[in-house]
């Protein structure tokens, strides 16, 4: 029971007993440790950018090809719009066949109280 009872008058002791180069490599290992978890980190950071970036130039690329089928598709129907209004095919609609010509057309000038109004 004198065992017990006798304590150390100092309990720091057994930390002083410990050699610096023990703690060093504790310190070493921590900023190993540390190292590792940030290099980990920014890699993954990285990848979750690359990522980013490569979907939204997938989804560029899909757009452009949307843009230049609609193009393609609005110059095909100029080209139609164009055939329809051409000199030969409203001369040969029957509407404008069914038109009959004036005999005496009567011409209105600019400055009369006529056009005036």
């Amino acid at each position: 029971m004198a065992a017990a009872l006798s304590m150390d008058p100092n309990p720091f002791s057994r930390l002083r007993n410990r050699p610096l180069s023990h703690k060093v490599e504790v310190g070493i290992n921590a900023l190993l440790f540390v190292i590792i978890a940030l290099v980990a980190m920014i890699s993954l950071a990285y990848l979750a950018n690359a990522n980013h970036n490569a979907t939204k130039g997938y989804a560029l690329k899909n757009l452009e090809l949307k843009r230049t089928n609609l193009v393609t598709q609005n110059e095909v129907l100029d080209m139609e719009i164009a055939k329809a209004q051409a000199l030969e095919n409203l001369q040969n609609d029957p509407k404008i066949k069914t038109m009959v010509k004036a005999n005496e057309p009567m011409f209105v000038r600019g400055d009369t109280a006529i056009a005036a109004k």
